[in-house]
């Protein structure tokens, strides 16, 4: 596989002048529908249910909730924005390089995938909001209450917060299916996965610790989930492609 040159990239950017177009349209749209409609709701609704009782939210400056808003609807554009920026992206790489040679996804498979992407990034998120951010946000309130502390949640980082909890367990539950494609296409061996095991455990550590606060319980919080999910990948790729992973190993002579 021959790298790619610059005028190589040039010509895939210009290429994709219009769709890229097309996602901005979908990001600012989404955000002026939800800026007006939704993300008050959001913010709301987070609030209410996941700020634990006897803590308080205050603003530190005059546009923190006008950013907040800001921000929440960016990220709800480019959520619904994101099959869209898949397909992109996996069509550019499939018909203009050689790295995806060996994953052919049919139309039929794609909805597929992309239903299944939908309900598993659902439960994720339904799960962080459900289980396990309100138990793991009142422990820390009830921590900061033994220690003397008086819980004031800045409104944008508290929402912040949880909105990059929710995003997190939402991928970290798509990791099955994730994994499911790449090996059942060829793109990556079950072997690989299984041998490299303890490197992805480190990797999900160095993850935890980058996008959470700088304290242990929390980055916890995400890298266990994404090890549980992964152990759990690999126990439905085991299930799923058995003749798969035994071409694999064993492969066909001459």
């Amino acid at each position: 596989m021959s790298d790619l040159t610059a005028k190589e990239i040039a010509e895939i950017l210009l290429g994709l002048r219009r769709k890229l177009m097309h996602i901005v349209a979908i990001i600012v749209g989404v955000w002026a529908i939800s800026f007006t409609f939704i993300t008050d709701g959001i913010i709301e609704g987070i609030k209410s249910d996941l700020l634990p009782e006897g803590a308080h939210i205050v603003y530190q400056y005059p546009l923190e909730p006008l950013i907040l808003k800001l921000k929440i609807s960016l990220y709800l554009g480019i959520a619904v924005a994101m099959p869209y920026i898949v397909k992109v992206v996996y069509d550019t790489l499939k018909n203009r390089t050689e790295l995806l040679n060996n994953l052919n996804i049919s139309k039929s498979k794609a909805v597929v995938y992309l239903m299944v992407a939908v309900i598993l990034f659902s439960l994720g998120v339904a799960y962080g909001y459900f289980i396990m951010l309100p138990i793991f946000l009142k422990f820390l309130y009830q921590l900061a209450v033994q220690q003397g502390a008086l819980a004031y949640y800045s409104i944008a980082e508290f929402v912040s917060f949880v909105v990059l909890m929710l995003v997190v367990f939402g991928f970290v539950f798509e990791l099955p299916l994730i994994l499911y494609i790449l090996v059942s296409n060829g793109v990556v061996k079950y072997s690989t996965l299984t041998y490299y095991r303890r490197h992805f455990y480190v990797a999900f550590f160095v993850i935890g610790a980058v996008i959470t606060p700088p304290d242990i319980f929390t980055q916890l919080m995400v890298a266990v989930p994404m090890i549980v999910f992964f152990e759990i990948s690999l126990l439905t790729i085991r299930i799923f492609l058995r003749g798969k992973i035994y071409e694999d190993m064993h492969p066909a002579s001459g």
